[in-house]
Order: structure tokens, then sequence, then C-alpha cells
């Protein structure tokens, strides 16, 4: 959330008030500060994993011609730091989110249908639950690498450079497309995004922090109060203590948020010298398999 949040205020100033004086906002606070943390560290750890692999890319290849290889990586750079593939990744990530908290759900919906129709048709031993939940779960990411790799001229380079690439290499050649592009994203926007996000997001917690002494001391009041029903009490009870939950990781939280922010700047420069690095290691790479390679043989004369 927070991260997202940065990419928007570095583009234009934020056009919506601050939520810190709203309780659920305020309840969430701490645990997105650290859900904000823990997604920044995936990301670092996740470059690093994707760069690593760049070396082993030339070896994968079966005689493609090199010039051509050498285009799609270019593109596949280019495109990981293009707005275009920023918001298919931020339209996908936004997917992957809602389908990780509401797939059992769904799956549930689209099995129990599929079983019912199956037993109107008197197949009553079928069991489909199992094979659908499968099945949605592929095709959601099947449906998702698609649409992303729209986003990414590599993928056309590849396409109109087939019959030079080999048809052998070309699955090959889009997944290293997609890895490099995901890098180049990672290394050039993703990660830098996470400061202005950060930033915006401590800027509230002074104000969370009385929103949710505020609403502690109201569900005191309604405990206190002999007019108050049950159930008023019992919601206020569970307000208070969601509230108390947030109010005793709140400053711990905060602390550790700055502290990763005091070092966004040095680690993000790191990581994309990392990235640029392992990119122009690959391309010396490509350029040396080119020049190995025999020169054509010339045409017969006729």
């Amino acid at each position: 959330m927070f991260a997202a949040a940065g990419c928007a205020s570095q583009q234009q100033p934020a056009l919506y008030a601050s939520a810190a004086d709203q309780p659920a906002y305020a309840e969430r606070f701490p645990a997105e500060l650290a859900a904000t943390r823990a997604r920044y560290a995936e990301d670092e750890k996740e470059l690093g994993r994707l760069t690593g692999e760049f070396a082993k890319y030339p070896d994968a290849l079966k005689k493609p011609s090199w010039p051509a290889v050498t285009n799609v990586v270019e593109e596949a750079d280019k495109a990981g730091k293009s707005g275009d593939y920023a918001a298919g990744r931020a339209e996908g990530d936004s997917v992957r989110a809602f389908y990780t908290g509401e797939g059992t759900a769904l799956k549930r919906k689209v099995g129990g249908a599929a079983e019912h129709a199956a037993k109107e048709k008197s197949c009553d031993d079928v069991e489909l639950y199992g094979p659908t939940a499968g099945a949605l779960d592929r095709g959601m990411d099947q449906q998702l690498e698609e649409r992303l790799r729209g986003h990414s001229a590599a993928h056309r380079a590849i396409e109109d450079q087939q019959d030079a690439l080999g048809k052998p290499n070309l699955e090959t050649l889009e997944k290293q497309a997609d890895e490099i592009a995901l890098a180049s994203y990672l290394a050039n926007v993703r990660l830098r995004a996470y400061k202005g996000g950060l930033d915006a997001a401590l800027a509230d917690a002074s104000g969370v922090k009385s929103t949710l002494e505020r609403e502690i001391k109201e569900a005191d009041e309604v405990a206190a109060s002999p007019s108050a029903s049950k159930g008023a009490k019992q919601t206020a009870e569970k307000r208070k203590t969601a509230a108390t939950s947030a109010l005793s990781s709140l400053d711990a939280e905060v602390n550790q948020a700055k502290a990763l922010s005091e070092e966004l700047e040095k680690r993000n420069d790191e990581a994309k010298k990392g990235y640029e690095k392992a990119y122009e290691a690959l391309k010396d790479a490509l350029e040396a398999k080119a020049k190995a390679e025999p020169p054509a043989a010339p045409a017969a004369k006729k």
C-alpha cells in the first residue's frame, strides 16, 4: 500500500487527504509498515536472484543469431524502465493480491458450481473441486503473464525475429526477457518508489497514534456507560482490542520504518549498480558469442 503511494507521489502531488484520523486505517497502520519493510526485502532479494541468473542465459540457447538475442535483451531492459510496463506490473500485482486474498472463496464457488452441474447430469461420483481449483490457479497465472508481456517490446522483438532466433529458443528467450524486464523494473523503478511511500506513511505516524489513543478512550467511555447496550459494549471492546494491539506495536514499527527510510537511497543505488553490472556482463557475453560464431558460408554461384 505505502509503496504504491510512493509511485504516485513521485509523479504529482497527492490528490487525497491523510487518513490518519480514521480508526480502521490507524489499526492497520503498524502492520502495513511491517508489510512494506518485508516487501522491500523480498524485492531486493528477488533482484539479486534474477541478476544472478543472467550469466547462464547465453549457454541456454542453441545457435541463435546472437545480434538478434542482444536486441531482445536490450528491449527487455528498456521495457522494465518504462511507464507502460510499470502500469502493467501494477495492474497484475493488484489482481494477484486480490486473488491471494479471495482465491479460496472463488475456487470454492467455481468448484461447487461445477459439481452441482455434474450431479444434475447424474455424475454423482465425480470430484471436481480439486481439478477446477488447479485450473483456476494456472489460468490466472497464464493470463497475467500474457497480459504483462503485452507491455514489453521484447516479446514483439521475439515474434519479429523468430526465424533468426530459432524456434527451439523462443520459449527460453521469452522467459529470459520476462526476467530481465522484471529485474530492470525492480532496480530502476520499484525499489526507488518505496522511499516516497514510506516517508508519506511516516508523516501520518503521530496522527495515527492520536487516533488510536482516542479510540481506546471512546471505547472505555462506552464500556462505562450504564445506558449503552450489550451490543454497543461488545463493539466497543472489539474496537479497543484492535486499537490497543496496534498501539502496542506502533512505536517499534515506526522506528524500524524510519531506519529503513534512511538506508533506502544507499541500498537502491547498490541494487541498481548490481543490476547494471550483471546486464553489461550479459551483453558482453552475447557479443563474445557473436564474434566467436563462424562466418556465414558465401552463397553458391548459379
